[in-house]
């Protein structure tokens, strides 16, 4: 399992800099207007979106990235059971992969994703264009 922060940044390389020194290590990917850093060694998965005039320092969202497709079936089973209120995506494209998702809200309104990468795109397959991310809002 890995926890996955996804952060909303003013300057993109600012923050990059930051994250590499923070870390001590450098980006998976690096692509338009957004940076992962994810390591076989961290259990983070980070994420950077820049976000030019909009307010910062809030996370966009948090998530637990699963290594395969039943642990998030099985953890969506258990939060309807619960009784939470969540949305799933399936086959969904968003921030530059291709996923199996599900989405919850934490009682205070923090979005909480647990989600499969089925694919990671090393390149902007889509133009830069991550205005209808799935992560977005």
């Amino acid at each position: 399992m890995k926890i996955h922060i996804a952060l909303d940044v003013a300057d993109l390389a600012r923050s990059v800099r930051f994250y590499e020194q923070f870390l001590g290590f450098a980006p998976y990917r690096v692509l338009a207007g957004y940076v992962q850093f994810l390591s076989d060694n961290s259990p983070l998965n980070l994420a950077l979106t820049e976000q030019r005039g909009q307010t910062h320092g809030q996370a966009g969202h948090f998530g637990i990235e699963v290594p395969d497709l039943s642990m998030v079936e099985e953890a969506l089973a258990r939060t309807r059971e619960a009784g939470l209120n969540s949305d799933r995506q399936a086959d969904s494209v968003c921030c530059h992969s291709r996923q199996e998702k599900f989405w919850v809200r934490d009682p205070d309104g923090h979005r909480w994703e647990i989600f499969w990468v089925r694919e990671r795109f090393m390149e902007d397959e889509y133009g830069g264009n991550q205005a209808g991310c799935c992560c977005a809002g």
